[in-house]
Parts: C-alpha cells; structure tokens; sequence
C-alpha cells in the first residue's frame, strides 16, 4: 500500500505535519533561507511538466478565453446587484484587471491540486480555517495578497473544499494589506509643485467647461503646464492613486446575485463560480456607491477625452468615472505604462488596447502587430521618456550597474515568469552571469535588485555566491544609470527601453524561449544581436562586458551599433526632440467646439 503523505500548500511551517513524508506542491513553499531545516526532511516536491513557454502562452490563451467567457456573467450579476444596466464594456473597464487575474491565479491553483490529486490520492493536508479568510478591498490589496502565503493558502483551502476533500484546519491572522500607499513629495519644490498643480486642478473643475483629463500620464510637470497652454488652461491633470481609508464589512445579502451565478458545466467552471461570490473585492459591491461619489467628488463633469497611462489597472475611483464618462460617448485613450507591448499574448496589453478607443504605443509596427483589436492605434513618443537626457558613453564614469527583476513565487497572469520554477531558472542565471564576468568586471558591478523580493532571498543568494559583490543603493534609477559606465539588463522590462532611450552603453541578455516576443519585434531584437548588445545567455553577455568595460567609448560610438541602436529606439522605445509637439498636435484633434 502507499504511504500516505502530507501536502504542503504554501511556505507557512505552522500549516505542515512534518511527522508524515512531504509532499512540497511546488518552489514556493522551499524558501532559500529556511532550506537548512526543509532540506533535512523527508520528502520532494511535486515536479511542474508545465515549465515550457509554449505550455505557458497555450494557459494565457485558455485563461484569457474563460475571463471573457464569464466576464459578461459577472457583468449581469454586478447590474443586478447595483440595480443598473452597464454595458459588458463598462463592466471590464471597472473589475476586468482584478478578474482578468483572479481566473489566472484559481485556474493556477486549481489545476496543480488535481493534478496532485490524481497522483497521490490518499494525501493529506492542512487547510486555513474558513474563520480567517479575507476579501480584499480592492484590485491592489487583491494583487498585493496574491503574492503572500496566507491569501494563497486561503485559495487552496477554498478549492479543496469545492472538491468535497476535508482534512484539518488551522486559524491564522491574516495581515491587513494596505491598499496603497502613496508617497508624499520630499522637497520643499516639490511640495510647492503639489500644491500649486492641486490648486489648478480645483479651479479648473469648478470652471473650465469640458477640461481635458489627464491621469497617470508620465509627462513632467513642466510638459503638462505646456499642455494646458495648448488647451488654454483646461486641463485636469492627476497623478498617485489615493485610496480613502475603508472600513467595509461583508454583505452576504448583496452578493447573492454573484452567488449562483453558472459559469458552465466542467469543474473548473463550477469550482469557479463556487469562489468567486465571495471573492470579489468590496470596492466593486460593498464600496461601489462610496467609489462612484469620491469619482463624482474628484474630477470634472463633462471631460473632453480622458487620457492615461496606468491608472486603468488599480485606481478604482478613476476607473468607475471613466467607465462612467465612456458610457456617455467621451473618448478614453491609453499608451503603455512600460515595455510590456513587445511580448507575445500579454495580458495587460490585450486589456488597455481592449478598453480604450485610442491606443498610443511606443513601437511603429504595433498597429499592424495586433489583428483583434477594439482601439484604433497609433504611434507616438513615449510619454515616460519624453524628457530622458541623452547620456551618451564615458570613459570617464566607473561601473556595471546590473539591474535585475523578481516576481511573486505564486503564480499570476503575467508571462514570461508565470511559475515558480521559470524564476529560479533565471535566478541560476545570476551565478552564471557572475561566474564569466572577469575579476575586473566583477569589482566593477553594481548589483541592483528589485526593491521587492516576494520571499526569494534575492540578495542573499547572490551574496552566498560573491559575498563581496557591490550593491546599488541609488533609490532613482535614472540617477544610477548616469553615474555608471555600462548598463546591464537580464530581462524584458522598461529599464533597459529607458537605457536604449537615454543612449546609454548597455549589454542585454535573457532566455528568449521564456521571453518570446510578437514577431514584428524580434526582428530588431536580432538586430542587436547582431551588434553585440543582446545575447541568449549570461555567458555570452559576460564576455561582452569584460570585452568592453574598459573602452565602452570606441565600442558604444562605433557607427554600425549606434545606427542599430538608433533603429531600436525609433521602432521599439520611441523618442523624439518634438515628442511634445507631437501629442499636443495628436490630443487636439479631440478638442472639438465646446458643448
């Protein structure tokens, strides 16, 4: 007979039954600085057959097929609950962000304990007690808890029980997550700035009729106050998400609409509808009446356009009133918030382009990239780097800053790192990378982590591995990538597009089979390759810095890689000395006659 084992769900200790064989449900429960007691324990963990890319972007295809499946159930429910008619448009500009990965996350989740299941069907395991669940408060608490151990325990617990399994359980205090956190300005200038910008946006409410609306934009300060020159002061400018402090109880009474909604007949569609009445953050039903007021408080009547670059994704009140402002025809347009558009099935690209009516992204080829598309789509300078210097390569400047990235152990909708085992791929990358780099190179580096680190010990692994490694203390990266020689990137991200951007010397490399692009854009990726600046693995992209390090001048300034680099930059990450101009010129052809 087989020996029975115990599955543990998550990193929580307290949650296993060490007594028993160990069954890990994946590398999430291990963490690096508690591997001294869990590596002398009997037992393994459960080995993911769906690692590759392919079987990754085949889930992002399903994943994405269920959310708009269900997405107009869940619209009927909320018009029943709220007593409204919304459209199905409405509806996913409002709560498409927080559905969009919670059906990615339970689908996750769901799929790894049947799997588990099946192979080792006499398991036991140890559940959160249903007395500690949470319901977060909005789509950032929910993304914010997505990340702890606690809130994924609670999704395990959940679909265990849908799956009829009982075992033991445990009380647990759940952390309160905040919302978010907005960080005030730091210098007198800037608290001046503040000042000044609100007091400018209250008088434009309160009198200029049809004000454009500019939210979470990146333009400075400095090319705002030229935009409302163009538009002759009316213009509505916001940025930060604040979020007025909550405290909302659980009204059963009202989700009943979402309670026996039928999202179909397979399991996971029924073990769908089973968690999700009870999931739904409150800002969409208990906070929904309180979101709508703070958004009729907060911006003007009758905008113009409302234009964006990130506040669709967790600002609630902003999204209920533009939701509200589409319905009555005002024009929402969008562009990206980073270098996301460039990846192949990107989920947040797919749901900006699907919300707004106008699309501005960074890459020139991207109206063509996209078949499916609700947005019309044009190219324009990105706002973020509107304002980048061009920094040029220096002899004269000293180091490697390194800049690398980290993601939830837990699995969510966002590729090219959707699973545990794909990040610790690349996390083994680092002891590569630094293993080629020269003794020159290596007291050159300035190693810089991502300021969150989500329980991987980033930086104690990479001190277990070179305790003498330098670390990049800069709090702004632009002012650390102008104080260093030479710039590296180990993945897919926005930096390295304001380091192509800034002109800066810079040497990239990641796994492209983990980071597949559209294939409009792997063309100019190629071109860098063929210059010396991209590369498939740390080795070779090590190589390069102890080639270059000492002369980045003559290598960065020779005539065939600045014209590839400058290609790059116009095609992937475009700039312009009249980007101003440009946008000011685009968003005019809104401001049609007053109404």
């Amino acid at each position: 007979m087989k020996k029975t084992c115990f599955l543990a769900t998550t990193a929580l200790e307290e949650f296993w039954d060490v007594e028993q064989p160990m069954l890990f449900l994946g590398q999430w429960c291990l963490l690096y600085d508690r591997s001294s007691y869990w590596a002398h324990l009997d037992g393994y963990r459960v080995e993911n057959h769906e690692v590759g890319s392919d079987e990754l972007h085949a889930r992002c295809h399903q994943d994405n097929k269920i959310y708009e499946r269900i997405l107009p159930v869940v619209a009927q429910a909320l018009n029943a609950i709220h007593e409204t008619r919304h459209s199905d448009r409405y509806w996913r500009i409002v709560i498409g962000p927080w559905l969009q990965t919670y059906v990615a996350a339970v689908h996750d989740r769901f799929r790894r304990i049947v799997k588990v299941l099946e192979a080792e069907p006499a398991l036991t395991t140890c559940l959160l007690s249903s007395d500690s669940f949470v319901v977060p408060l909005d789509t950032r608490e929910f993304t914010l808890r997505l990340t702890e151990d606690s809130y994924n325990l609670q999704i395990y617990s959940k679909i265990f029980l849908f799956l009829g399994k009982i075992f033991s359980s445990k009380t647990y205090q759940q952390t309160q997550s905040s919302s978010y956190s907005i960080v005030g300005p730091r210098s007198t200038k800037q608290k001046l700035l503040a000042f000044a910008t609100g007091v400018a946006r209250s008088l434009v409410k309160k009198t200029a009729l049809n004000p454009v609306v500019i939210s979470n934009s990146y333009l400075s300060k400095i090319s705002e106050i030229k935009l409302a020159f163009a538009f002759r002061g009316k213009v509505f400018s916001t940025t930060g998400m604040v979020a007025e402090s909550q405290q909302l109880g659980y009204d059963k009474n009202k989700r009943k609409a979402l309670e026996v909604v039928s999202f179909g007949e397979d399991d996971f569609s029924k073990c769908l509808a089973s968690l999700l009445f009870s999931d739904v953050p409150k800002c969409f039903i208990e906070g929904y009446e309180a979101a709508l007021d703070a958004g009729r408080r907060k911006y003007p009547n009758s905008p113009k356009f409302i234009f964006s670059a990130n506040s669709w994704w967790y600002d609630e009140t902003f999204k209920c009133w533009a939701a509200a402002q589409a319905s009555r025809g005002i024009p929402l347009l969008g562009t990206p918030h980073g270098h996301y558009c460039v990846r192949l099935d990107q989920p947040s690209r797919k749901h900006e382009i699907d919300i707004v009516d106008r699309y501005y992204p960074w890459s020139s080829f991207f109206g063509t990239a996209l078949v499916e598309r609700r947005a019309e789509v044009t190219s324009m300078p990105a706002t973020k780097f509107m304002n980048i210097e061009n920094l040029g390569a220096s002899n004269n400047l000293a180091g490697v800053l390194w800049v690398t990235t980290v993601v939830s152990r837990y699995s969510a909708f966002e590729l090219p790192f959707s699973s545990a085992e794909l990040f610790e791929n690349y996390l083994l990358w680092h002891e590569r990378f630094v293993d080629s780099l020269s003794k020159e190179s290596l007291l050159a580096i300035r190693f810089r982590p991502h300021p969150l680190d989500f329980g991987w010990s980033v930086v104690a692994r990479i001190r277990s591995h070179h305790p003498d490694i330098v670390f990049d203390n800069h709090r702004d990266f632009l002012e650390s990538l102008s104080q260093c020689r030479l710039y590296v990137c180990d993945h897919l991200s926005t930096t390295f597009a304001e380091a192509i951007a800034a002109n800066k010397p810079t040497i990239l490399f990641w796994s492209t089979e983990a980071n597949k692009m559209l294939p409009q854009a792997q063309k100019y990726f190629e071109l860098l390759r063929d210059v010396g600046v991209f590369f498939s693995t740390p080795e070779e992209a090590a190589a390069a810095v102890n080639n270059h390090y000492a002369d980045v001048e003559s290598w960065w300034n020779e005539p065939r890689r600045q014209d590839a680099v400058s290609i790059f930059r116009e095609e992937l990450c475009r700039t312009s000395p009249n980007a101003l101009s440009a946008w000011i010129e685009e968003l005019q052809k809104f401001d049609t006659k007053d109404a």
